[in-house]
């Protein structure tokens, strides 16, 4: 593969989603290269390339798309519509409403895509294969892996590892390796209707036909030796966020819930999660001896119910960015209308990608 910067990238990108000068209505092309104005911060073009080798030399997660309307099937032909074979994607990737037929972005988008498409007949199926990590994750080529990393999973990380607003930095972030390897092979939507044994998030996993076993051990090998800039994260839509250390306003609370008093231990998946969170009263959890090394991309403190954050509810406003929290206290207080019968653990949660950094859940 080409190696390319991330400035390259950024610049290609800036450019196919320019409109200067023609009519303000809705086109494909930004549909395709645009997040979706009520989702999160990906968009077509981030895990799929009109066609391969990709223009701008990266490799994406998901396959090319540009001959997508002549394909007989999708989703290892468990869908016959195209229209359904974007909804999940808007649905399990991109945190957007779904289409309809007479959808201005659904129109818009499969025109421009007819207009990309000079093929003729009826396109092959794309099959693919989820695939767990390899058993050894030792063995792998650094240099090997940078080189691959900033050809393709810079899309979202940036050159370097060093992070955009669609994911956060790794650089010496010293991530084990099992679970940068689950994330690689594994990552989405525990409930998708379509892919199955995934283990939760909104990265997209990687495919044995995207990232062989091989690639994926230098990959790892780069991810635990990188180091760089961890204090600016990459892509020019990064905003600073606020602190989040009392949610919404303190309220007095009786302590009658049968939950209060309780305590739990953050578990650290990443980014140097971990405190001690209590069950103050009917309405208040507080944190204490918090830490986090501020990395994240819109990181809140979150409920949730037997593991799943993803259906959960924000605690907190959006915890500092790029200032580390060393052994502070958060108070944390649950909206009105929830009550403690709605939660049973809490997550520093990650809510661009729906990953958790750390969670504790109460016994």
């Amino acid at each position: 593969m080409k190696s390319v910067s991330w400035l390259c990238a950024v610049v290609v990108l800036a450019a196919i989603s320019c409109k200067g000068g023609e009519d303000p209505a809705l086109t494909g092309q930004a549909v395709y290269s645009e997040p979706q104005p009520d989702g999160n911060s990906f968009a077509c073009a981030t895990c799929h390339a009109l066609t391969e080798p990709a223009a701008d030399g990266f490799r994406r997660p998901g396959h090319a798309i540009g001959d997508s309307l002549r394909r007989p099937s999708y989703k290892n032909a468990q869908l016959s519509s195209w229209l359904d074979a974007a909804n999940v994607c808007l649905g399990e990737w991109m945190a957007a409403e779904p289409w309809s037929a007479d959808s201005e972005a659904y129109v818009a988008l499969r025109g421009f895509l007819e207009d990309q498409d000079a093929g003729k007949g009826e396109a092959e199926p794309l099959v693919f294969e989820i695939v767990a990590p390899p058993a050894g994750l030792e063995g792998g080529d650094a240099t090997r892996g940078r080189e691959l990393f900033n050809e393709s999973c810079a899309v979202c990380h940036a050159a370097n590892a060093v992070g955009t607003n669609r994911a956060p930095p790794l650089v010496g972030d010293l991530l084990e390796p099992a679970y940068v390897a689950e994330r690689i092979r594994l990552s989405g939507r525990q409930s998708s209707s379509v892919y199955p044994n995934l283990t939760g998030g909104r990265m997209p996993f990687w495919a044995a036909d995207r990232v062989s076993d091989e690639e994926l051990l230098d990959l790892l090998a780069f991810v635990a030796t990188a180091v760089g800039d961890q204090g600016q994260g990459g892509g020019p839509d990064d905003t600073p966020t606020t602190s989040g250390s009392g949610g919404p306003q303190a309220r007095s609370c009786g302590s009658t819930h049968p939950s209060v008093g309780r305590t739990a231990e953050f578990i650290t998946y990443s980014h140097g999660v971990m405190g001690t969170v209590t069950i103050l009263d009917d309405c208040t959890i507080g944190v204490e001896r918090f830490h986090y090394d501020g990395q994240g991309i819109v990181v809140e403190a979150y409920s949730g119910q037997n593991g799943n954050f993803e259906d959960g509810f924000a605690l907190s406003g959006n915890l500092r960015r790029n200032q580390p929290y060393e052994d502070e206290t958060l108070t944390l207080s649950l909206p009105e209308g929830k009550t403690l019968d709605d939660l049973d653990s809490v997550s520093i949660w990650c809510v661009d990608v729906s990953i958790s950094f750390g969670d504790a859940s109460f016994e």
